[in-house]
């Protein structure tokens, strides 16, 4: 059915579909986006685990196809390129080398190319360029790690102050209604939400292109550690039961206080839950660090199988892996497939980088390597990266400790200011009201000076209360998801960080919406015209 659509379409627009190029340019800009954000660090893990291979007795042709075999690296796809140029077509390395490079987008990538074809030129051993190459990729990870954090930093500042600016405009808008209650304010509260929009829009798009790519959960669907399966069960649950009962709620036309509060309660379970797996992710992956390059040069050292050397290392130092090094050790004791038992290791540390750097130590031992050499290069890459975290952290916690009272302020200021408005309307309108009646009762009914001057004083009078309290809500619901989304771009993390600032900021912005109307009308009263 769809292809005769498509056909249809082709055929009346000269053999395009419409927007067909557009879509494709908005799709090769978005795949360039997601390799150039993702090169580096897989350039790290391709060059550890070329840098490991090379430990054995592999021949040139072998380290392009088992690099090329390895998918989950980016670079590693245009290593395959080279090797089909070469097995397919009887290219040499370096011309296909430097063929590839032409066609590469990233410029760090196309340097590596370019510089390893010039080494095979010049004679230089595979194992020496790799070893260099792996220095100087850490060196150009480290320095686009810190550039990133330097330029989150900064834009973290200029979000935060537009978005301040933003919310401004919003309520120097609803003051002016307040006061003067024109005609035809739809221009201009959909020009304020046009603000906000294009506010959040902007300096989200400028963080998550400056803060450095670093996943740290592994994502299998299989294995996972035991955080994050709790959170799977409960998503199926608490997520349907979050939209129907926000829907039901907007339906009947409940405080909307209430729904943000109660969505963010709802939600709050599983942003725990998430956070402390974060938390113990980060643990795990400090102290694998140090594990791997133990167990390397204990295998190395007393040349002894994996298993073996388990027994031997001391797990007292490394308190947030020991359960799992107890759990796989115990399984190779039992004489279970090793495979598999590594795999569940894997799985249940939920860590990306233990899921890559564990693979690459395996991989590397089974080809017949120096496992002290290996482990000492796998240790290394794996200790840049999480130094640099660590860096990352710090300027996160300060972020977050600054994002989310800053948020509640926002939200308070313009909540209190709304309701202060609505009591001084409906306050001055009833003044009003008593004035025009008791000068209608003086003069028998005709006109009169006081009469006049009810009629033209308007101001505060006929403050559109329903338009303004929508005009609210959305307002607050722009900030909200705009602050969720900064959080988890600058404090990275799987989707499960998405529930915790969720939660925090949906119970910030209820709670404040649902006091601001008691603490106005407790301690904000205008006094009235009584009767004596």
């Amino acid at each position: 059915m769809f292809e005769d659509v498509t056909e249809r379409l082709r055929a009346a627009n000269q053999g395009k579909i419409p927007f067909e190029e557009q879509a494709e340019a908005l799709g090769d800009l978005r795949s360039t986006i997601l390799e150039n954000k993702k090169m580096e660090q897989d350039l790290l893990f391709m060059y550890t685990y070329m840098a490991a291979i090379t430990t054995s007795t592999v021949t040139r042709p072998e380290i392009f196809q088992y690099t090329s075999e390895r998918f989950e690296y980016i670079p590693s796809r245009y290593i395959a390129k080279v090797q089909r140029l070469v097995a397919g077509w009887g290219q040499n390395y370096s011309n296909a080398l430097r063929a590839v490079a032409e066609r590469c987008r990233n410029g760090t990538l196309q340097s590596m190319l370019n510089r390893y074809a010039n080494s095979i030129d010049s004679g230089v051993p595979d194992d020496d360029f790799i070893g260099t190459e792996l220095s100087s990729i850490r060196s150009i990870y480290r320095n686009s790690f810190e550039q990133g954090i330097e330029l989150l930093k900064k834009w973290g500042d200029a979000y935060i102050a537009m978005l301040l600016s933003g919310a401004l405009v919003a309520i120097i808008i609803m003051i002016s209604v307040a006061i003067y209650a024109p005609d035809g304010i739809e221009s201009a509260l959909n020009s304020s939400y046009l603000i906000i929009l294009a506010i959040s829009i902007f300096g989200l798009f400028i963080m998550y292109q400056a803060v450095p790519d670093d996943p740290r959960t592994h994502g299998l669907t299989e294995i996972c550690s035991r955080e994050q399966g709790v959170i799977r069960r409960l998503e199926r649950l608490i997520l349907p039961i979050t939209a129907a009962i926000g829907l039901m709620l907007v339906l009947v036309g409940a405080n909307a206080g209430i729904i943000f509060l109660l969505i963010g309660l709802l939600l709050m379970p599983l942003g725990v839950i998430g956070y402390i797996d974060d938390a113990n992710v980060i643990n795990r992956d400090t102290d694998f660090a140090t594990f791997i390059r133990g167990l390397g040069s204990i295998m190395g050292g007393k040349g002894i199988t994996t298993g073996d050397a388990l027994q031997e290392v001391d797990r007292k130092s490394l308190f947030h892996l020991e359960p799992f090094i107890d759990s796989v050790s115990s399984k190779l004791n039992l004489g279970l497939d090793e495979a598999g038992s590594w795999k569940k290791f894997i799985g249940e540390t939920g860590s990306y980088l233990i899921y890559k750097y564990m693979n690459i130590f395996r991989d590397a031992v089974a080809l017949g390597g120096s496992p002290d050499a290996i482990g000492k290069i796998v240790g290394s890459s794996m200790l840049e990266q999480v130094l640099l975290r660590r860096k990352r952290d710090m300027m996160v916690k300060g972020f977050v400790v600054l994002l989310v009272p800053m948020h509640g302020a926002m939200i308070g200021i313009f909540v209190f200011l709304f309701e202060i408005l609505l009591s001084m309307s409906r306050a001055v309108t009833e003044v009003m009201d008593r004035f025009a009646e008791s000068s209608a009762a003086l003069t028998g009914g005709t006109s009169s000076i006081g009469g006049s001057m009810a009629t033209s004083l308007n101001i505060f009078v006929n403050f559109p209360e329903d338009v303004m309290r929508t005009y609210v809500i959305t307002i607050l619901l722009m900030l909200t998801v705009a602050n969720i989304l900064a959080g988890k771009i600058v404090m990275g993390g799987d989707r499960y960080l998405y529930y915790f600032f969720a939660s925090l900021l949906c119970v910030a912005t209820g709670v404040v919406y649902i006091i601001a109307p008691i603490m106005v009308s407790a301690f904000f009263n205008i006094p009235a015209f009584v009767e004596v």
